[in-house]
């Protein structure tokens, strides 16, 4: 006859339950971290992935195989950032050369539905501050929103772009010397494995002009890049830059007067410094308040020349956006009939990918 030892059995099954509920949470860890992204295990390496929490995007899916090890690398299909966003209000000739531009280049894009801000909403908001007009009252919430969606999900770092924008098809090939340069201007720790490090709020990667720093106002990182467009060729604000530049050079410096938000960069930290600062409705238009934190040092910022994002203008004339309006015609029909152009873009993705040749003037 065999004796059962009731307290042995008992104190073995509590034993066993023990052990099945530390393998379930261990398991349950990784999982949730692999998610999360770095923030989530100082000690894990990052990880770059373009899953949301929201139903409610729109992600650029492109014919790009998985690589058999996953790419941290600033040459990936994010470019070395966790995602890359568009803030955009759905009009279709730009959404549709953005995802053309965006399979051209092998990037993935993700652009979140932007919520539906009511006409009382944005009044309330033009009366708290920031601006008086309406459209660019709809640009502040919109960058708002981005920048909580970065936060909500966690991400180490994230690309934003106007929905506009084109970018050269070898992009890809552009952002891992800037990595590099970045790193060495913030003087990143080398333990630090983000591809462009941590030591920074904001990156302007697409602007209108920020002109290089003199000798007594800053660094800069100067490195050899063939894919920009000729100097003489260069457009924007302030001609200083083709007074520093060479053909086949790009420079990386703290930012001195950057502006216009066409595509900017935050790591995860500058979402959230960025966001508690644009909380306070100070500023006027969006990109202004932030050339004014990055001046007044509320942000560490930094800019990239000649800027790697640029806008696409349709064509003029009857095709023009306007005068297609006055005429009854369909501009998102008319507009992916003629060529355009695109500034300081050697070549350009959106012209690339519609029109088979580039666009540069």
């Amino acid at each position: 006859m065999i004796r059962i030892n009731a307290r042995g059995a008992i104190l073995t099954s509590v034993i066993a339950l023990i052990l099945v509920l530390l393998f379930v949470a261990q398991w349950k860890r990784n999982e949730i971290n692999a998610w999360r992204g770095p923030h989530a295990d100082a000690a894990s390496p990052p990880v770059h992935h373009e899953d949301t929490k929201l139903d409610d995007v729109a992600e650029f899916k492109d014919d790009v195989a998985a690589p058999a090890v996953p790419d941290y690398s600033a040459g990936n299909s994010t470019l070395g950032f966790q995602a890359i966003l568009a803030l955009s209000q759905g009009t279709k000739w730009r959404v549709d050369g953005l995802h053309a531009a965006a399979k051209a280049a092998g990037i993935a894009v993700t652009v979140p539905q932007q919520p539906k801000w009511s006409e009382p909403f944005i009044k309330a908001f033009q009366e708290f501050g920031p601006v008086e007009a309406h459209g660019a009252a709809m640009a502040w919430l919109g960058h708002l929103d981005l920048l909580k969606f970065v936060i909500q999900n966690n991400w180490g770092s994230a690309l934003i772009l106007e929905d506009d924008m084109d970018w050269d098809v070898d992009v890809r090939k552009q952002t891992p010397p800037i990595a590099k340069a970045v790193r060495e201007l913030t003087k990143s720790k080398k333990a630090d494995t983000e591809p462009y490090g941590k030591s920074w709020d904001v990156m302007w990667l697409g602007h209108c002009s920020d002109p290089p720093p003199f000798k007594d106002e800053g660094k800069i990182i100067t490195f050899a890049d063939n894919t920009t467009a000729p100097i003489e060729k260069y457009r924007g604000l302030n001609p200083r830059v083709k007074d520093v530049i060479k053909d086949g050079q790009r420079i990386v410096h703290f930012s001195i007067n950057p502006v216009c938000t066409f595509a900017y960069a935050v790591s995860y930290q500058g979402a959230r410094n960025l966001l508690a600062h644009a909380s306070l409705g100070k500023g006027g238009a969006f990109d202004l308040m932030l050339m004014h934190a990055c001046q007044d040092k509320v942000l560490k910022c930094v800019s990239v020349n000649p800027e790697v994002f640029d806008p696409y203008f349709p064509a003029e004339g009857g095709a023009s956006e306007v005068r297609a309006g006055d005429a009854g015609v369909d501009f998102d029909h008319e507009v992916g009939k003629a060529k355009g152009h695109t500034d300081n873009t050697l070549n350009s993705a959106r012209c690339f990918a519609q029109f088979g040749e580039t666009c540069l003037e």
